[in-house]
């Protein structure tokens, strides 16, 4: 096997789509990004490494003593049974999380564009944007942000893989049905 193209001195096990040749995994780690390594099944882009449960949130204590978090939660859990009682068994507590994953990238994180991985998703997304931007256009992205962080929490707390968190929370917030209009089951 031939030496790393670029320290010379290890084994060059990756082939480097960038360059063409062979490449130790210490410098394949190291010179990667986006630019020469898109497409490459070693690189990963920076959403794949976010730890999204280090996101800021709103402790439980917090969340119960204040209507504005409470009502800014309802909004947000009412979005997602909306989904929910729309697809049914389509639409589970891991969906519930990808779209608030992808809230995090665009308010928390700031990224410009959105990786989604099906055409649903983006759907999702472009409709719980509207409706937060409708309805909670008076809050900051920042308390926004803590409080899908606190939601986020709660759904791995309850989840086992179903929809445990949304049947959970259907009892109690219902799916937001059209414009501030919510039912609940």
């Amino acid at each position: 096997m031939a030496k790393c193209s670029i320290c010379n001195s290890r084994k060059g096990k990756r082939k480097c789509m960038a360059d063409d040749s062979f490449v130790c995994s210490l410098c394949c780690g190291q010179s990667r990004n986006p630019d020469k390594c898109t497409g490459c099944s070693f690189y990963k882009g920076v959403s794949h490494n976010r730890n999204y449960r280090k996101v800021p949130f709103y402790g439980i204590p917090q969340m119960s003593d204040s209507m504005v978090l409470q009502d800014i939660s309802n909004v947000i859990e009412s979005i997602l049974c909306g989904f929910d009682t729309e697809v049914e068994k389509d639409f589970t507590d891991k969906t519930a999380l990808q779209l608030l994953e992808l809230a995090f990238d665009k308010y928390h994180f700031k990224d410009s564009e959105l990786a989604f991985s099906n055409s649903t998703l983006k759907i999702q997304f472009e409709r719980m944007s509207q409706i937060i931007e409708q309805d909670l256009s008076d809050t900051s992205k920042e308390q926004l942000t803590k409080v899908m962080a606190s939601i986020y929490r709660s759904i791995h707390r309850r989840t086992n893989g179903g929809s445990e968190y949304l049947s959970f929370a259907q009892q109690y917030v219902g799916a937001r049905v059209g414009p501030g209009v919510r039912v609940l089951s």
